[in-house]
């Protein structure tokens, strides 16, 4: 129990550790990533079409999500940090070797901040970076499959019509072409600390796990139960679902393409062939290059915690 208690405190330190180091050392690329953003993306900001105003949905459902994800991080941070002070006897936040000379709330005081700069600066900015990235990249996907299926909506009746409309499948190629390497730039940047991070979770919640069928005593309980929860709902909400529904609308660019009423005008449609072309190509959000980060992914974890018990 000792040895777990040692390994499970340390997983959790490193979490916070590895993440803000990952980006530090990656910061060029999460630069470049941010550039990428704010100068190729389509901005909808005089745009005052209702069908693609509506593509921006995914933009307020992050937000949302984010809220709750702080209020709950926040109780739980709260509550390891404030449950000592009420606590009978010298409890402790983390189990760590403390020397004879230190009075305890000092120790208390080095762990409480050790905690917060560990896990509330540094775990969820990168989640919340992860989130924002992905959630944007699915937004200019839903505007593109928008754009693609509507494309031939207008009446294709002169030559000017015809050039406009090759122009407009030919820019819809391009952003095809740049937002599949956004996704490969997206796994340049996040793909170690996905893989890092996707065993930490392996391997600190199965130890959560084993500590909570080690005990009887409800309270003591808690605690590895807390740990094993966040650490599944970051896991899953924050990095498998997001990565998930930017795959589904990225899959979705070859049924738009080919659904777009293309038979109006099948030589002005010539081009729409590379853009289905290229959307045959699996698109992923991989860990490390080993695995798929996705709701099956997701899954496979859930499980695996669970055979723990």
């Amino acid at each position: 129990m000792v040895v777990a208690d040692f390994i499970s405190c340390i997983f959790i330190l490193f979490h916070g550790m590895m993440k803000g180091t990952a980006m530090v050392i990656n910061r060029a690329k999460v630069l470049d990533l941010l550039t990428r953003i704010n100068t190729k993306f389509w901005n909808l900001e005089d745009d005052h079409d209702s069908r693609k105003r509506k593509c921006l949905q995914p933009l307020y459902d992050v937000k949302r999500i984010i809220n709750i994800y702080v209020t709950l991080y926040s109780t739980c941070l709260s509550c390891f940090a404030l449950v000592p002070l009420f606590s009978k006897g010298e409890v402790l936040i983390y189990e760590c070797y403390r020397p004879h000379w230190m009075p305890y709330r000092v120790l208390l005081f080095l762990e409480q901040l050790t905690g917060v700069l560990c896990t509330l600066f540094t775990i969820l900015p990168v989640d919340f970076l992860f989130m924002s990235v992905t959630t944007l990249t699915r937004v200019q996907y839903k505007l593109l499959n928008e754009e693609l299926r509507h494309i031939f909506d207008a009446a294709i009746d002169t030559k000017d019509r015809v050039v406009e409309l090759k122009q407009k499948i030919r820019t819809c190629a391009e952003h095809h072409a740049f937002l599949n390497d956004f996704i490969k730039r997206i796994n340049e940047t996040f793909s170690v600390t996905l893989l890092v991070f996707h065993l930490i979770v392996l391997v600190s919640m199965c130890m959560e796990m084993y500590r909570a069928s080690s005990v009887s005593e409800w309270k003591v309980l808690l605690k590895p139960m807390a740990y094993t929860l966040m650490g599944l709902f970051a896991f899953t909400i924050c990095y498998c679902t997001y990565s998930q529904t930017l795959i589904d609308e990225a899959s979705n660019v070859s049924l738009s393409a080919y659904f777009s009423d293309w038979t109006k005008s099948c030589t002005a449609a010539s081009p729409l062939i590379m853009i289905i072309s290229s959307a045959q190509k699996e698109v992923s959000i991989t860990a490390g290059g080993i695995t798929n980060i996705d709701l099956k992914c997701s899954l496979d974890v859930s499980l695996l915690i669970q055979r723990g018990l």
